[in-house]
């Protein structure tokens, strides 16, 4: 497991290099990857960044929640 989330990479490389993500993104707010279109469509377009800021969920909260299951957060903006 590489423990690096890169919030400028698009949301779908994210998951395509840590899969065991999804369930956290999506318990903290991130709902529409639960549908496969989806995430291969929008998520292929949008990063962290601009997601948190379209389900409008706390950055802050969401670096937390990474921090705390062990990842190193970059790229925040």
């Amino acid at each position: 497991m590489d423990n690096v989330i890169d919030f400028k990479i698009p949301v779908y490389k994210v998951l395509e290099k840590n899969p065991e993500l999804k369930p956290l993104l999506v318990e903290a707010g991130f709902k529409p990857l639960m549908d496969q279109k989806m995430l291969h469509s929008v998520g292929r377009l949008v990063n962290l960044n601009q997601g948190v800021k379209k389900i409008n969920i706390s950055i802050g909260d969401l670096v937390n929640k990474l921090e705390w299951n062990g990842y190193e957060v970059k790229g925040v903006e």
